[in-house]
């Protein structure tokens, strides 16, 4: 297993979760203004995953696209590229539904790609979104899964704060569970520390926090560092 900022290389696969393409549309049509920066952002940091770990299938862990109620113009457009730039790449997707992908189908089955609900198997693997509880297979060792968009926010000596992205590694009913940052940009993510065993997903709602470990995504150093147990670490950063 090798974690990069934006996900998880393992044995041929590289997995991300959560790219809520087509977030700034769905803005916009909430009287919000943003620029479209979104998706050259995820396609510069799959191309350069993709650069380098030469993944044989990319896996997308649920969360394709953001809006809920339909198929955005802009999601069909960058979710079409994405796929586009991958098959030229001679590399292999696989897409596992999550809570945004409602209208995701008549995109995909455009290009003849099946959307894998609930989770997809490759192996001992179980790759699943993380939004509905679940039970893993009997052959399964390890979990990949997406949904929380965990973070950590934390203050530095002059009281500046930060928010990093961040992994969760845990175990769920004798499995390895992990669980990916998202890899959209305008999804900065929930602070793990103040809502210390508030999650969103019903799987990790069943865990102990004190027995998650946080692992925070430096994307500027280009790197994964364990922090230590979720418990632990909310205490070193003074949160109470």
């Amino acid at each position: 297993m090798k974690l990069f900022p934006y996900g998880v290389y393992l044995d041929g696969l590289l997995a991300v979760a959560d790219l809520h393409l087509g977030y700034e549309d769905a803005l916009r049509e909430r009287g919000i203004e943003l620029p479209y920066e979104q998706y050259p952002r995820i396609k510069k940091a799959m191309l350069n995953a993709i650069g380098r770990f030469s993944p044989e299938k990319v896996i997308i862990v649920g969360d394709v696209k953001h809006e809920f109620g339909t198929a955005l113009n802009q999601e069909w457009r960058e979710v079409l590229d994405l796929i586009r730039i991958l098959r030229d790449l001679g590399v292999e997707l696989e897409v596992v539904r999550g809570n945004h992908d409602n209208f995701l189908i008549p995109i995909l089955r455009k290009v003849g790609i099946e959307i894998r609900d609930p989770h997809l198997v490759e192996g001992n693997l179980m790759f699943v979104h993380g939004h509905k509880p679940f039970i893993p297979p009997d052959d399964v060792d390890l979990i990949v899964m997406g949904h929380e968009h965990p973070a950590i926010a934390l203050r530095d000596e002059l009281g500046a704060g930060h928010k990093m992205k961040a992994f969760l590694r845990t175990k769920f009913m004798d499995r390895e569970l992990l669980v990916l940052p998202a890899l959209s940009p305008l999804a900065p993510g929930t602070d793990v520390l103040q809502s210390y065993g508030g999650f969103l997903s019903p799987v990790l709602r069943s865990i102990d926090p004190s027995k998650i470990q946080v692992l925070v995504a430096d994307h500027e150093l280009d790197l994964v560092e364990e922090l230590g147990p979720l418990n632990l670490v909310r205490r070193a950063a003074g949160v109470v």
